[in-house]
């Protein structure tokens, strides 16, 4: 990791510019041909792209729900043991009942842990369906304006990620979420998920 970051410190050094223009010069060919970078925020993205927050938020109340309903259902599981556990400590059942309780509690309890993880795994689908329409709807947005503007890397920028810093006139986040919140593009997200 650290030969890479003295790389890539080598690399910026040697090619920016020695006027501070700050246009990155390529070495390749042709000299004067400014090699264009700019970033997107990927934290601001997923925050502000109307689409995406709608289907998550949607998402994450589906998770809410889940976890209510399975919560009702464990704590009256819990009850109906302890209401058993007290009959079989006042004498109040044959050992052939207790017998049958416990089986009919232990059906009980597996068949909640299925529905919970079947219900697990369906959020998990959902979640990771809503991310690859996103990824494939910003991708098509990306390259639109890569193709449009002539740049020639597009990075992203997430806190605590790789890039550290950036300049904020390099920063096309903006325009990127100009593009996404378009009617067109959440109805092509809505097409995409109906594809999927």
């Amino acid at each position: 990791m650290g030969v890479l970051t003295l790389a890539v410190a080598n690399l910026y050094f040697k090619v920016y510019d020695k006027s501070g223009s700050g246009q990155i010069m390529t070495g390749s060919p042709s000299e004067g041909n400014p090699l264009r970078i700019v970033y997107v925020n990927a934290d601001s993205v997923l925050e502000n792209f109307t689409q995406f927050r709608k289907e998550k938020d949607a998402l994450d109340k589906k998770q809410l729900d889940i976890d209510t309903r399975l919560g009702v259902k464990g704590r009256a599981l819990e009850n109906e043991v302890a209401t058993i556990q007290q009959r079989i400590q006042s004498g109040l059942l044959t050992p052939k009942e207790i017998q049958d309780q416990e089986q009919r509690l232990g059906a009980r309890q597996q068949a909640l842990l299925a529905e919970r993880d079947k219900l697990a795994k369906e959020i998990v689908d959902e979640g990771t369906a809503i991310n690859d329409r996103l990824q494939k709807v910003l991708i098509e947005a990306l390259e639109g304006l890569k193709k449009e503007k002539g740049y020639h890397y597009i990075f992203s920028y997430v806190r605590g990620g790789q890039i550290l810093l950036g300049n904020p006139a390099d920063d096309i986040t903006g325009d990127v979420l100009a593009i996404l919140n378009k009617t067109g593009t959440g109805a092509a997200m809505d097409t995409l998920g109906g594809n999927q």
